[in-house]
């Protein structure tokens, strides 16, 4: 009898343990795969949707550059957590709605994205006297919260 006990116990624990960690996915699945069954000036908007979907994505300036993305997370062993996929999908579209041109890129490549090193400057926020006040009001507050960790604007 404390046998069969044992076995069942060891039975449950095996069925309800999941060995396999878990993954955390964002986007949408698949995406370089489902990527290459569209074709530059054939495929149109509607293929797209078929295929993909609506895009999560949406440029506010340029309604024919649609952006999908698909992101796994998983947990190694210590509890950290790494990037398995990170690939994104960029297809832009001929005032047409036709694929012009269809640019993936994955972990590897992304790295390879050169970004500009010019820096726009505000016209809001320039070197007046607003700023100069709202800044050092700014570091007075980051000094106090150092001094006091428990620094709350409300009353206790």
């Amino acid at each position: 009898m404390k046998y069969i006990k044992l076995y069942i116990i060891c039975l449950i624990l095996t069925n309800c343990a999941s060995f396999k960690q878990p993954n955390e996915v964002h986007g949408i699945k698949n995406i370089i795969s489902k990527s290459q069954v569209l074709q530059e000036n054939i495929s149109n908007k509607n293929d797209v949707l078929k295929l993909i979907g609506y895009q999560p994505l949406i440029d506010p300036f340029d309604n024919n550059l649609w952006s999908y993305f698909e992101i796994v997370i998983e947990k190694n062993k210590l509890g950290r957590k790494e990037f398995k996929k990170n690939n994104i999908l960029i297809i832009k579209f001929n005032k047409k709605g036709i694929i012009a041109k269809v640019d993936t890129y994955n972990l590897t490549n992304m790295q390879n994205i050169k970004f500009s090193e010019k820096q726009t400057k505000s016209l809001a926020l320039d070197d007046s006297i607003i700023t100069k006040i709202l800044n050092s009001s700014r570091k007075r507050l980051e000094r106090a919260k150092k001094v006091d960790d428990d620094f709350s604007p409300f009353p206790k």
